[in-house]
């Protein structure tokens, strides 16, 4: 049986989430209760609101029936203030109990900080990647990641896919820079396993899409933090990203190209390009 009704409450644990529970996530769902019984709520209240409007009406200038209405219509407002103290009460000391007595910015936000990518298995410790090809993420470290690791293009591929991330075009080929493919592609050879750890942490903490229109294919700027050194990612906007780039973390201001930019908790750098998000991860 498919319960629909179950998107957009439970954020973990189903086929419509990512990811498996935290103790974050069941603060969140708690708060998705609260929130989901107020959306129930307005609607009722919009009822009684038309039935006392017709109870006006239809009083024939009884100061009776007028004076049950107003009654009935004082109850209403009581009624949704009460419901709504109710609800800002109780959101406020679950947000604060949620982030551990640090009051959240944008209210009405638990920032889950826990990230899932770390539940993913290891590989080998060695730079590029697993010689047995299984894609899976590896090395030391409290994160799952071993500090430099990178991981092949097939690696890169195989976690992102398991993810429920897309990458927009193939790799390619060696050697060759991307504007001189016709049509485009797209190479994960090299990237940071970091990196990748990153866009999945991305992708479980929005719950949104995510597409990858950028990598470490030749033809990008150089540098100590770029797409060349497997620090970059590209993505694809669209309006959920957007809203929780723009929602859950820090406005740092322009870049010097224009392009606006935010800082995630976790260091990582989202620049809003033309027609992408730039994003850089911390070089680990």
């Amino acid at each position: 049986m498919d319960f629909e009704f179950l998107k957009g409450i439970v954020p973990c644990g189903t086929s419509y989430a990512s990811h498996a529970c935290t103790v974050c996530d069941f603060y969140v769902l708690i708060q998705n209760i609260i929130n989901f019984i107020l959306f129930m709520l307005a609607p009722l209240a919009t009822l009684a609101a038309i039935y006392i409007a017709f109870l006006f009406m239809f009083s024939g200038g009884s100061s009776a029936k007028i004076t049950d209405a107003k009654g009935k219509l004082w109850l209403v407002v009581i009624g949704i203030f009460w419901v709504l103290g109710s609800w800002l009460v109780l959101n406020t000391i679950l947000e604060v109990v949620a982030n551990k007595g640090v009051f959240p910015w944008p209210w009405n936000q638990i920032n889950c900080e826990v990230s899932k990518a770390s539940s993913l298995p290891p590989t080998s410790e060695s730079g590029g990647g697993a010689s047995d090809g299984g894609g899976a993420f590896g090395g030391a470290g409290a994160s799952g990641t071993f500090s430099g690791a990178t991981l092949s293009e097939q690696e890169a591929r195989n976690n992102l896919q398991q993810a429920g991330i897309t990458v927009n075009k193939g790799a390619c080929p060696s050697g060759v820079p991307y504007t001189n493919v016709s049509g485009g592609c797209t190479s994960l050879n090299g990237v940071k396993t970091s990196t990748i750890e990153g866009a999945i942490q991305l992708k479980n903490e929005c719950n949104c899409a995510i597409q990858i229109t950028g990598g470490t294919e030749l033809g990008h700027a150089s540098g100590s933090a770029s797409h060349a050194s497997g620090n970059k990612l590209d993505f694809r906007p669209n309006s959920t990203l957007d809203q929780y780039i723009q929602n859950n973390y820090t406005d740092i201001g322009l870049r010097s190209d224009g392009a606006r930019q935010y800082r995630a908790p976790n260091g990582t750098i989202y620049a809003r390009e033309g027609d992408h998000w730039d994003a850089t991860f911390a070089t680990l």
